[in-house]
Parts: structure tokens; C-alpha cells; sequence
């Protein structure tokens, strides 16, 4: 691009007769900060670029706008409608406005001041019930009010300085400019935003999203206020007061915050960048209220969302979620601005480290001015941008678990140094209720060999999507996600749903075990494991499932799942269902021998309430074998690469095994999220407590696994466990898998030699002699001659 160099004048600003103390621009930056925001433009590369691209999209414009400005004019559709028109346009003057603060060519404050004045002398004429630009009291404030205050807040000084004369469209002449117009127009911005004439606020009741979005143009608006005394108070039914529409920020929007700083919502929509942006302008403009240091949980736990990415940097997905929406850049950014400012040094690192991480994994940093309609704020990459350290990009530290506690997921994952993106593993179990949540038990989600190959449901491409009875009758529901339903009558409740006639209210689910624990580091670079806990009070039944994660080289690896589930009335049946993304799903014996399967419509049925739960109606050419007590293997092939999902379930209990296509997964990989995707469905009849579901999943690049053989491990009549044997190349690896209901469970294999007093462990042997012995969870563990034991800590490993 042309870099343009730019040099620094002396500009003096005229105050108007409000006599008002704060100075303009004032939002994003003030008049001071500028020679410092010129360097940067003039001396690296990133700042230029992005005021390059604002020169790109305004110039044309503004000169095209000075030949024939009614043209222009003719084109501004009437308000209450088409807003993608008007966000256009008052993104253009915004633009413009900041180029005129960057270069002090008055062109470019003429060409806003006119189209400003064209809405602000429209919006004049109203009352703060009637205001609009688009018509809609939640997207004006996050389409066209920020826009509008944006602008006038950065040619304040040109509009006041008594000189300036603005466009008449009525007239077709230029007349005086007359601040009392824009002052009646943004107190009756401020007005429809707030709307103080409406409900008040109840502080601690729990809200969506929607004051977060629309914060940033009411305080924009309100910054915007000349009159001191009425600034201040309408600062306060901002921060402290509140107003039902706009909540206050300080006693109902920062508390709704967990302890670990996150938005309690779907993942996609915790990231909030909003709250970090709002913090950091009253931190500016008010910094003895001290916001940053009473809010560094809310900074700190940003970076949570580093570590639920999946090894292609995609996160895992939970909820009404689009793991390839990603925030994260704006929240560093501006918390890199605080840091800095606050001399916050480790906020700072922390805040350096993943931006350096995710422009080293975009091939640099290349900044761009978005053209989103909603919540535009890419321009602050340009005034809160910062130079980062110049050195080798540190590695994150991707511990094996994370655990997200309002939506009651724990993450368990092993990643490797070479190839992490083929050979890497992540995946999460839980569910719980919040907003933008979804009804699924404990669900699981697995990623390997480059896909999230046993996805959860997520989110539709468009708003009108959720509507639909494939997002509110399956994917929203039990049938939509990996989990296991109870008698075929799992469902939520509509009473405490975030959305009504939605019945997604369930309980959270819980985190009981786990090791590493949260963010830790590991005791072994080979196993970890997390437990989840349900007390369904909805569908009277108790559930836990274990995630193990257990590596057997650099290049293979696998997933332990073990579900108990049983009702505490009467145990009829139990349905594991799992989706894979590819092409087919295929049943075979522990002989490789195809199993037979006949059409059945055992699926075709719901419980009749509001969203027909469970929501397998949605499952398409269903055909279930005969009873199968002996080992199965499944295997779900994607044929665009050739790669494959290996499950083993050993002997065991009778099981009937359903094959099936479900609705395409969303945001899949390599043209599968217009495929259907395959799923498979275990029922087991009777209880599920005593005799869980156990398998092991193993992604891979080979239509081969390298597991070749499964057990299960037996105590007192319970299953308590697996062995998994592998096979790699000139070594044979056999792990004993430990997974009792308890923390002080016993497990005893005279045969075996093997002894466990705990809830987790694990024995492995290879044909090299080694054992290792490993507690994730317990007191002593044996085998043979070979033993361990975890001290206060209740973990150990070692390799004999």
C-alpha cells in the first residue's frame, strides 16, 4: 500500500457558549494523544495501513459528494428502514470525521458536518419515544447512534469553531451551523437508548446480552452531551441507576460476570469485547472510579478463551455457538491499551503473548477496518493499537484441562510439538442452563486428525434459522448432541428457559474430578481425565461421565468415554447417541465381520410436549442390529481425505447398535456442513449406572486403527474400567483404565495383579518392559510388583 506521512499542526479549539469542561474528541482519544498517534502512522507499517484504508474508503466518496451532494441526499432512504443504507452512510462520515482528526484537512470535517446535520436536524424534531434512524431501539444504538456520536465527537472542534457552515438540503444552501440542534438531537438519542420513561431497573436480575451491545452508544451519546450537569447525570443511570432497556453497567451488567470472568453465556457470545471497551473509556475519562483495578477478573479472564481453541485454533462449541466466530483480538487489544496505561506488567505480557500467537498463526499482522454493520469498532486497532515485543512468538501454555463452570464444561486435550493440527486432541463434556443454551445432559465433543469430528450442535448462519423446527426441535435438543437419553423421554423444562416455549432449562452439570486440575500443569505428558456429574432433577436421573484423554505416541492417541446414567424411578432404556462428520458409519465383531442391520422406526416417536423432545424425528434411514453382547467396532470414514473415526465398545451387556444420517453439521470442514452427517445410536436396556457405556475413539489418518482390541474392566458385578491394547510399530501397548463412581473406590485384579484405591487410574505396559502406574485420582495404585502412592494431593505418576 502507498504509505502516506503526516505531520503535526497546531490546532487550536474554540469552546461554545455551553461553557461545558469536557474537550473534544473525547471517546476513543483526546487532542493530546495525537502527535503520538501520527508516529505511529508515519513509522509502522500496521498503523499506516490501516489509515491508508481509510483514505481508500472515503476520498472518492467525499470528492464525488462535493460535486453532486444531492445526489447523495436522494439516496438516504426515509427512517425506520433499510439500514444497511444508513449504516453505510454514517459509517462513511465516521471515517471521515477521523481522517479529519488525523489530518486536519477540513474536507473531510466538511463532508461529515453536512451529513450529520442532515440526521441530527431530522432526529431534532423528535422526542426520545419517537427517535430512530432504522427503527429499531436495539440495533440503532449499535448501527447508526455510535456512529452519529462517533463523528460529531471528532469534528466537535470544526463544527464549534464558529466558522462552519453545513449543507441545507431543504434550501440547497449552506447555513450556520447551530450546536442547539445537535444538542436537542443526542438528548433524545440518549433518551430512546435509556429510556428512562420506561421500566427501571431491578440490580442482580439476570440479563442477556443486549445493554452490553448497546452500551457503547449510549455512553458514546452521552459523552456527546455538552451541559455538564446533565452529562453527569445521565452518566449515572448509566453506571449506577440503570434503566430496565439500558441496565446499569456497574450494578447489574459487571456482577452477572462469573468468579473466572466470563460472560455467562454460549461461548461465541461471552467474549464481550464491549465490556473491555466501556472500561477503558471511563477509565479514561473517570479514572479516580477506579474500574480497572475492581474489574481485573473480568481482563484476566479473557484469555480463558486461548485455551477452549481446538489444536486448528477453532474453538470447541457449546450452545447456541459459532466456533469460528473469534473476538479474542479486539478484547487483547484493548486490554493491551489498559495495561499499558495502568502499567499492569503481566496483564500487559499476557495480552502481548496472544496477539503475537494469533498474527504469528495469520502470517502477521494485517489489520483491517471491518465493514460489519453491528458494533463496528475496528477503527480502535488504529487509536488503541500498540506496537508488540519484537522476538520469537512464546509458546502458549495449552494445559490438558479447562473447566468453564456456568455452562458446566470441562475440556480435556493432548496436544503435541509436530503436526498438532493432524495429531492434536481436544474435546469437552457437560451442559448446564444459560442463556443461549442448549438442552443436552452431559454432551461430549471430540476433535481429531484435523476436524471437530463428534461435534455439538451450534448455531445457524442467520438469525431466521433459529426459528426453524430442525434448530428448535433438534439441534437445540438432546437428539442434536452426543449425550445419552433416559426411556427415550429426555427434556427440558420451558419454566426458567432463557427463551420461552424453548424447554431448555436442565440442571448444570458439575465438575467432581479432574487432573490436571484447572489450567495446572499435568503429572504425566500421557493421560489426564475429567469427570462430570449430573443431578437431573428434570428427567428424575443421575449421570457422570468421564473424558480421559490417553496419548500412546506422538502420532496416536485416543478418547475414554465412560457414561453411567440411571433414572431413579424405572430404568427401561438408555440411548448414547454421537454424531461423526463424513460420509458413513459402519458396525463390525471384534473379527472385522460386518454386523447385519435391519430398517427400524424405533426413532420416528417424541414425548409430545411444545418441541417434540427428545428430537430424533430429525434421524433419517435408521437400521439397528440384532442384540450384540460381543466387542464392536465402529468406523465413521470422511472421505475428502481419507480420514476416520475409530470406536471401540468391548464385550459386555446387550446393546442394540443404530445406524443413521442426521442433518448436515454446521461450520464443518471441507464441504460436509452440506452433507448429512452420520450418527450412531447404542440402546442398552435397562440401567446404565452399573454397566455403563464405555468406548474408546480414536481419530486417525488410517483406515486401520492402531487400537486393535478392547475389554472391559469388572468388579463386583460393576463395570469399573477398560483395557485398551495398541499396536505400534515393534511395540505393543496394553492400558488399564481405572474409572470408579467414587473417589474412595477399590478395585482388585488378582489375576492381573492389579490393585486401585481411588477414582481414576490408569496401568500401562508395553512390550519393551516399561510400566507405568498412574493416579489422576486416588490413593495407591499396584501392579505386580510395582506400586504408587499419591500424597495429599491424590495424583501421582511414574514409569518403571
Amino acid at each position: 500500500m502507498k504509505r502516506f506521512f503526516l505531520t503535526v499542526g497546531l490546532f487550536c479549539s474554540v469552546c461554545n457558549f455551553w461553557a461545558q469542561t469536557l474537550k473534544h474528541p473525547v471517546i476513543w482519544i483526546t487532542e493530546e494523544e495525537r502527535p503520538a498517534l501520527i508516529d505511529k502512522i508515519n513509522n509502522d507499517d500496521w498503523a499506516n495501513d490501516i489509515y491508508v484504508q481509510l483514505r481508500q474508503n472515503v476520498d472518492s466518496v467525499r470528492d464525488n459528494y462535493f460535486s453532486n451532494p444531492d445526489s447523495l441526499y436522494k439516496a438516504i432512504p426515509a427512517f425506520g428502514g433499510e439500514m444497511p443504507k444508513h449504516n453505510a452512510l454514517l459509517t462513511s462520515i465516521a471515517e471521515s470525521s477521523m481522517l479529519y482528526y488525523i489530518t486536519k484537512d477540513e474536507s473531510y470535517a466538511r463532508y461529515s458536518a453536512d451529513v450529520l446535520w442532515y440526521y441530527l436536524s431530522k432526529i431534532s424534531k423528535l422526542t426520545p419515544q419517537t427517535t430512530q434512524v432504522m427503527g429499531d431501539s436495539f440495533y440503532d444504538p449499535r448501527t447508526c447512534y455510535n456512529m452519529l456520536a462517533t463523528t460529531y465527537d471528532f469534528i466537535y472542534n470544526y463544527l464549534n469553531s464558529g466558522k462552519a457552515e453545513i449543507y441545507d438540503v431543504a434550501s440547497g444552501n449552506y447555513i450556520k451551523y447551530d450546536d442547539s440542534v445537535s444538542q436537542k438531537a443526542f438528548a433524545n438519542i440518549v433518551g430512546n437508548i435509556l429510556q428512562e420513561y420506561g421500566r427501571p431497573d431491578k440490580h442482580g436480575h439476570i440479563i442477556s446480552n443486549h445493554p452490553i451491545l448497546t452500551a457503547p452508544g449510549a455512553l458514546y451519546s452521552i459523552l456527546c452531551i455538552e451541559d455538564d450537569k446533565e452529562r453527569e447525570r445521565l452518566f449515572d443511570v448509566f453506571w449506577n441507576k440503570g434503566t430496565w432497556h439500558q441496565s446499569s453497567f456497574q450494578h447489574t451488567i459487571l456482577p452477572m460476570f462469573s468468579s473466572q470472568g466470563i460472560w455467562p453465556e454460549s461461548l461465541s457470545y461471552s467474549y464481550m469485547p464491549n465490556i473491555s471497551l466501556i472500561l477503558n473509556i471511563v477509565d479514561r475519562i473517570k479514572p479516580e472510579m477506579n474500574v480497572i483495578a475492581d474489574n481485573m477478573h473480568v481482563f484476566e479472564g479473557t484469555f480463558l478463551f486461548e485455551n477452549l481453541r481446538n489444536p486448528d485454533r477453532r474453538f470447541v462449541r457449546y450452545g447456541d455457538s459459532k466456533r469460528t466466530v473469534d473476538l479474542t483480538e479486539h478484547n487483547y487489544l484493548y486490554i493491551l491499551d489498559i495495561a499499558k496505561r495502568n502499567n499492569l506488567k503481566t496483564l500487559q505480557k499476557d495480552a502481548e503473548l496472544a496477539l503475537l500467537q494469533k498474527y504469528e498463526a495469520e502470517g502477521g499482522r494485517q489489520p483491517k477496518i471491518s465493514d460489519q454493520q453491528y458494533d463496528n469498532a475496528s477503527y480502535l486497532k488504529l487509536f488503541w493499537g500498540h506496537n508488540l515485543p519484537d522476538k520469537k512468538v512464546e509458546k502458549f501454555n495449552y494445559t490438558p484441562t479447562v473447566i468453564i463452570k456456568h455452562a458446566g464444561v470441562a475440556l480435556q486435550r493432548n496436544y503435541v510439538e509436530k503436526d498438532n493440527v493432524d495429531y492434536g486432541l481436544c474435546g469437552i463434556i457437560g451442559g448446564a442452563h444459560y442463556v443461549h443454551s442448549h438442552l443436552t445432559g452431559i454432551a461430549m465433543e471430540l476433535y481429531g486428525a484435523g476436524y471437530v469430528m463428534g461435534p455439538n450442535a451450534g448455531l445457524p448462519l442467520t438469525v431466521a434459522e433459529r426459528q426453524i423446527p430442525l434448530h428448535e426441535h433438534y439441534f437445540r435438543l438432546y437428539a442434536g448432541n452426543n449425550t445419552v437419553v433416559v426411556n427415550g423421554t429426555s427434556h427440558g423444562l420451558d419454566e426458567g428457559s432463557w427463551k420461552g416455549k424453548a424447554n431448555v432449562w436442565q440442571n448444570t452439570v458439575e465438575n467432581i474430578a479432574c487432573e490436571p486440575a484447572h489450567l495446572q500443569q499435568p503429572v504425566s505428558d500421557n493421560f489426564s481425565f475429567a469427570t462430570q456429574y449430573l443431578n437431573d432433577t428434570v428427567n428424575n436421573c443421575i449421570q457422570e461421565r468421564t473424558l480421559a484423554v490417553v496419548r500412546t505416541s506422538d502420532t496416536t492417541g485416543y478418547y475414554f468415554d465412560m457414561f453411567r446414567s440411571e433414572s431413579k424411578s424405572e430404568n427401561k432404556f438408555h440411548d448414547y447417541i454421537y454424531h461423526n462428520v463424513g460420509d458413513r458409519v459402519s458396525f463390525s465383531d471384534n473379527q472385522g465381520k460386518s454386523l447385519d442391520v435391519e430398517i427400524t422406526d424405533r426413532y420416528q416417536n417424541d414425548i409430545g410436549d411444545v418441541v417434540k423432545s427428545p428430537g430424533w424425528r430429525f434421524f433419517e434411514d435408521t437400521k439397528t442390529t440384532k442384540p450384540v453382547s460381543g466387542e464392536v467396532k465402529v468406523r465413521f470414514d470422511i472421505d475428502y481425505d481419507n480420514k476416520y473415526m475409530h470406536v471401540f465398545f468391548p464385550a459386555g451387556a446387550e446393546k442394540e447398535f443404530t445406524k443413521a444420517i442426521a442433518p448436515p453439521t454446521r461450520e464443518a470442514k471441507n464441504g460436509y456442513v452440506k452433507k448429512n452427517t452420520p450418527v450412531m445410536v447404542v440402546r442398552q436396556k435397562g440401567e446404565a449406572w452399573n454397566r455403563p457405556f464405555v468406548a474408546a475413539f480414536e481419530p486417525s489418518g488410517n483406515k486401520k486403527s492402531s487400537i486393535v482390541s478392547t475389554e472391559q474392566l469388572t468388579y463386583n458385578d460393576k463395570v469399573v474400567g477398560m483395557k485398551v491394547v495398541t499396536e505400534l510399530d515393534n511395540n505393543t501397548v496394553t492400558d488399564y483404565i481405572i474409572c470408579m463412581d467414587t473417589d474412595n473406590g477399590k478395585y482388585i485384579d488378582k489375576k492381573l495383579g492389579i490393585e486401585f484405591e481411588g477414582r481414576f487410574g490408569i496401568v500401562r505396559t508395553d512390550s519393551n518392559s516399561n510400566v507405568s502406574l498412574y493416579i489422576g485420582k486416588g490413593k495407591q495404585l499396584s501392579f505386580k510388583e510395582y506400586k504408587v502412592q499419591a500424597d495429599f494431593s491424590e495424583k501421582v505418576f511414574k514409569q518403571f
